[in-house]
C-alpha cells in the first residue's frame, strides 16, 4: 500500500511539474508574441515618422526601403523593429510592412517574428502660404549698373512695381502704376514722369531709397515733394504729397531648380501614370538637369493631351449647360464613383447626386462656395474628391489647360494657338529652358481678353518659372518673352529678363532680372497674394504628406 501511494504521488508530482513547465513556456511564448507585436507597431510608427517628415516627399519611392533585404531597423531592449514599403504611384499609396523581432528565451536562438502590414494613402499639397512679398509686384531684381532697369516706353495700369537697383525713365515715358518702389536711384529723362500732378488720384505712391533727378539736373536726396523732378508722388495715406525715402525691403527671390527637378510630378523623375495624346517629354537623360529636351513643348497645341500622376478621373461634357441646369451629360462615367461625389468644371464645383454609372448625372450646382455658371460642350470635368499627385492636360476643343502641382520640363515651352486660352488649377511649371507666348493665357476670360477684374490669384494661379537665356524660342538675354497684342494672367519668374511685346496686357506678379517693355504695356492690379502654388520660388519646399495608416493585416 505504501509503495502504491508513493508511486501515485510521484506521478502526480511529475505531472504537476510538466504542466507547470508547459504553462511557463506558454506564458513566455505569449509574452514574446506580445512583445514582437509591440515591436512591429513601433516599426510602423517609425515608417510613418519618415513619411510624415516635412522635409521628405511622401510620394518619392526612395523615402522608404522597398524590400526586407534593405529594410530600415532600430534595436530596442527587447528586440528589433524593421520596416520597408512599396509605393504605388498610380494610386498614391504605400504598402508598408513592419516586422517586430523578439528573441524567444524558451528556445535558444530562435526568434519570434510578428509582421504587420498597412496601407498609407498620400494626399498631395497644391498650395502654401506666401513666404516672400515679392509676389505682389512687377519686380526687377538686377543691381550694380547705372541703370539696372530702364523703361523705354510707357507703362500704365494699377499693379505695383519694385526695382531693386537704379531705375531710369527714357524721354517721354510716363510711369503710372499704383505703387512704384526704387531701392536706389531714380533718373527721370526729359519730358518723362512718374504719375501726373492733375489731382491726387493721378499721383503715384512712390518710394526711392537713393537720389533722384530730372533731365540733366542735379541729383538730390529723393524725399518730400519732388514735383520739380517730375516725380508726382503721394504718401501711403493718399492725402499727402511727397516721396517716401524709406522703401520696404523685398528680398530677391530664388528658384530651387534642383529640388523640383527631382520632386516635380509630373517631371523627370516621375512620368505620367495616366496619359493620352502627346504629353510633354520631361527629360531625355535623367538624372542630369541640363536642358536636354530639344523640342519646344507647345502647352496649347491643336490636339488634346492628358498627363496625370496618381489617381483621379476626368471626362468631358457632351452638351452645353446653363447656369440653372441640374443635369449634366458626359462622354463617359468610367473611373467615377457609384455614390455621391463632387466634380469640377471650369471654376464651378458641382455635387453629383444621381445617375451614377450612366452618362447623365443629376447635380447640385455651385457647391463648396463656388458660383453656378454656364459651360460649353466638350469642356473637361474632373473628380474633385480624388486629387491627382500632379497633372498637366489640355482640352483643344475648349482651349482649356488643366494644371495641378509642380511640373518640370528639362527644356523649353510655349503657348501657341493665337487665341484666348484658359487654365484651371494651382501649379508651378519649371523649365530648364525658356518660355514664349505667341498666344494668350488667362485664368478667367471675358470675350477676347482675360477677365482681370474677377481673377483671384489666391484660388487659381499658374506660375511659369524659366531658367534659360535666349535661343530659338526667345530673344538673347530673355528667359520669358511674349509677342505683340497678347494677354497673360498668372505669375512669371525669369532667371534672366522678361520681355513683353507691343500692346501687351498683364495681370499678376512678374519677377525677372529686368522687365523689357515695348509700347503700351498695360498692367492690371490684382488682389494681395497670400496663397501660392507649391513650388513658388522663394517659398520653402512643401511636399505631399501621408494620411493615417489603414487596412491593417498581420
Amino acid at each position: 500500500m505504501a509503495m502504491g501511494i508513493l508511486v501515485v504521488l510521484t506521478i502526480a508530482g511529475t505531472t504537476l511539474m510538466v504542466y507547470s513547465t508547459q504553462n511557463t513556456r506558454s506564458a513566455a511564448r505569449s509574452k514574446s508574441d506580445e512583445t514582437s507585436f509591440s515591436l512591429s507597431e513601433a516599426a510602423l510608427n517609425n515608417a510613418m515618422a519618415v513619411l510624415s517628415n516635412p522635409s521628405n516627399n511622401a510620394l518619392d519611392p526612395d523615402v522608404l526601403p522597398n524590400s526586407l533585404a534593405t529594410a530600415s531597423s532600430v534595436a530596442y531592449e527587447n528586440g528589433t523593429a524593421k520596416w520597408y514599403g512599396v509605393l504605388d504611384r498610380a494610386n498614391a499609396w504605400w504598402t508598408v510592412t513592419a516586422l517586430g523581432i523578439y528573441n524567444n528565451p524558451t528556445s535558444g536562438a530562435a526568434q519570434v517574428t510578428r509582421k504587420l502590414t498597412a496601407r498609407v494613402t498620400i494626399t498631395p499639397t497644391y498650395t502654401q502660404p506666401l513666404n516672400n512679398p515679392v509676389w505682389n509686384y512687377l519686380y526687377a531684381g538686377h543691381t550694380g549698373s547705372t541703370c539696372d532697369q530702364t523703361l523705354n516706353n510707357n507703362i500704365s495700369g494699377n499693379s505695383r512695381m519694385y526695382v531693386a537697383g537704379n531705375l531710369c525713365l527714357s524721354p517721354n515715358v510716363n510711369l503710372a502704376q499704383s505703387v512704384v518702389i526704387v531701392g536706389s536711384n531714380l533718373d527721370v529723362s526729359n519730358n518723362a514722369a512718374v504719375g501726373a500732378n492733375t489731382n491726387m488720384s493721378t499721383r503715384v505712391e512712390t518710394y526711392v531709397g537713393g537720389n533722384c533727378r530730372y533731365a540733366t539736373g542735379s541729383w538730390v536726396s529723393c524725399s518730400g515733394n519732388q514735383d520739380a523732378n517730375h516725380i508726382y508722388s503721394k504718401l501711403a495715406n493718399g492725402a499727402s504729397l511727397g516721396v517716401n525715402h524709406t522703401p520696404p525691403v523685398v528680398p530677391p527671390p530664388t528658384a530651387d531648380y534642383a529640388t523640383w527637378y527631382e520632386n516635380a510630378m509630373p517631371g523627370p523623375s516621375q512620368n505620367c501614370t495616366t496619359s493620352s495624346g502627346t504629353p510633354p517629354t520631361f527629360d531625355n537623360n535623367y538624372p542630369s538637369r541640363d536642358n536636354s529636351v530639344p523640342t519646344i513643348f507647345d502647352l496649347t497645341p491643336a490636339t488634346s493631351y492628358v498627363c496625370r500622376v496618381g489617381p483621379g478621373a476626368e471626362t468631358t461634357t457632351t452638351a452645353a449647360m446653363t447656369a440653372s441646369q441640374t443635369t449634366i451629360s458626359v462622354a463617359s462615367a468610367s473611373g467615377f464613383p457609384n455614390s455621391q461625389f463632387r466634380l469640377r468644371i471650369d471654376d464651378e464645383i458641382m455635387t453629383v447626386t444621381g445617375g451614377f454609372g450612366t452618362n447623365t448625372w443629376t447635380v447640385t450646382r455651385g457647391s463648396s462656395g463656388t458660383t453656378a455658371a454656364s459651360h460649353v460642350s466638350g469642356q473637361t470635368l474632373v473628380n474633385y474628391d480624388i486629387a491627382p499627385s500632379g497633372e498637366i492636360s489640355w482640352n483643344a476643343t475648349t482651349k482649356t489647360l488643366l494644371v495641378q502641382g509642380t511640373i518640370f520640363i528639362d527644356g523649353s515651352a510655349k503657348i501657341s494657338n493665337n487665341a484666348i486660352n484658359t487654365y484651371n488649377g494651382q501649379a508651378a511649371l519649371y523649365l530648364s529652358g525658356t518660355f514664349r507666348g505667341t498666344g494668350s493665357l488667362c485664368a478667367m476670360s471675358s470675350g477676347a481678353s482675360c477677365d482681370f477684374n474677377m481673377w483671384n490669384p489666391n484660388s487659381e494661379m499658374l506660375t511659369i518659372v524659366a531658367n534659360g537665356n535666349g535661343g530659338s524660342n526667345v530673344n538673347p538675354g530673355d528667359s520669358v518673352m511674349f509677342d505683340n497684342n497678347e494677354f497673360f494672367e498668372g505669375a512669371l519668374y525669369a532667371t534672366n529678363a522678361v520681355e513683353f511685346g507691343n500692346n501687351m496686357s498683364v495681370g499678376g506678379p512678374v519677377v525677372g532680372s529686368q522687365i523689357l517693355l515695348s509700347n503700351n504695356l498695360m498692367t492690371f492690379n490684382f488682389p494681395n497674394v497670400t496663397t501660392v502654388p507649391v513650388g513658388m520660388p522663394s517659398n520653402p519646399a512643401v511636399y505631399a504628406q501621408p494620411n493615417p495608416p489603414e487596412m491593417f493585416s498581420g
